[in-house]
């Protein structure tokens, strides 16, 4: 899934700066894990607990982190695989579903004079999304099946989505991607032979109950929002028709949904009290050289909380651009900040 800030080229390069410095960890902590990029990669070393505001994040962390198998769906009967049986599913059957339960046709699709999905996926969606509620309301389905499904659901979205990356906007042209037909992705899950823990509340406030000996930060770092950006992932895994606005039929959201990084009143004292609150040994922090916080703010709060003489500054080159006036060339970074604390 393409995704605002994702740590997918770093990996090894975070791997790198844990390897040099925190060979005998034990229990790592994602505490901004969005897509699980860097929370799955790690499962195969350490105990895992990850955390985001995002529901659908904390959907796919639920699948992927918690689990330690890929459900057997043993109560649904005559369904070996739920996931074929749904992507197997023919227009006839779809066309069952009531109107009313029609969302995302109703709101995504030209019969909402919106752009996002093709009438056919958006009912498909729709078709699955009620089913998998369905089967859980009635028992047919656990917890870790549950989110497994719903997981599966958000992963095949952005497949036939007609957007460029994020879903602030959909194009007025179709993409050839959106005549592709919805599916439901099956997930990978690893079995690291450990007691996984996930969350979908406010890092600030869950440092203050966690503890483990590795806690990566990657925080926005501009001032987007990320649920503008994601709403209709945020709305697939809630299914819990919003109230929608605009154009692009945004769903409502408030302060508490909001992240304080992506304010340049807020971030430097949010990073602070995580900083503060952390019982962690080792803290490792990413971020950009085009984020909203100065580097020099951010070594001092860490030097303020860790062990000075730990404190270890990482810069890996990821493009070069040229003004528009050619007279200038800017080299961006990506930051990995290390320093360890007295916990």
């Amino acid at each position: 899934m393409r995704f605002i800030g994702s740590k997918t080229l770093l990996l090894e390069n975070i791997k790198s700066v844990i390897d040099e410095n925190a060979k005998s960890a034990e229990v790592f902590c994602d505490i901004f894990s969005g897509t699980t990029t860097v929370a799955n990669y790690f499962k195969k070393y350490y105990r895992i607990i990850s955390n985001d505001l995002l529901y659908f994040s904390y959907v796919i962390q639920k699948a992927t982190i918690e689990n330690s198998k890929v459900p057997e769906f043993a109560k649904l009967h005559r369904i070996n695989n739920p996931i074929e049986y749904l992507n197997s599913l023919k227009e006839v059957e779809l066309e069952k579903l009531p109107v009313k339960k029609r969302f995302f046709q109703k709101n995504y699709s030209p019969i909402g004079n919106r752009m996002y999905l093709t009438e056919d996926n958006a009912l498909r969606i729709d078709f699955t999304r009620n089913k998998v509620e369905d089967w859980y309301t009635k028992g047919y389905i656990d917890d870790s099946e549950y989110y497994y499904l719903l997981a599966a659901i958000v992963e095949g979205i952005p497949f036939v989505s007609n957007i460029s990356g994020t879903y602030g906007a959909y194009h007025k042209k179709w993409d050839k991607r959106a005549f592709k037909k919805f599916e439901l992705k099956s997930l990978t899950v690893i079995d690291n032979k450990k007691r996984n823990k996930c969350y979908n509340v406010d890092g600030i406030k869950l440092l203050k109950k966690i503890s483990g000996d590795i806690l990566y930060i990657d925080p926005p770092y501009n001032e987007r929002q990320y649920l503008p950006n994601y709403h209709l992932l945020e709305t697939a895994a809630k299914y819990d028709n919003p109230i929608i606005k605009g154009v692009t039929g945004q769903r409502e959201y408030t302060d508490n949904e909001k992240s304080n990084f992506c304010n340049k009143l807020k971030a430097v004292s949010s990073f602070e009290e995580m900083m503060k609150n952390a019982k962690f040994k080792y803290i490792i922090f990413s971020y950009s050289t085009e984020g909203i916080m100065e580097i020099n703010n951010i070594e001092d709060i860490m030097k303020k909380y860790g062990i000075i003489k730990t404190y270890k500054l990482y810069k890996i080159p990821y493009r070069r651009f040229k003004s528009r006036t050619q007279k200038n060339k800017k080299e961006l970074n990506e930051l990995i900040f290390y320093i360890e604390k007295d916990v």
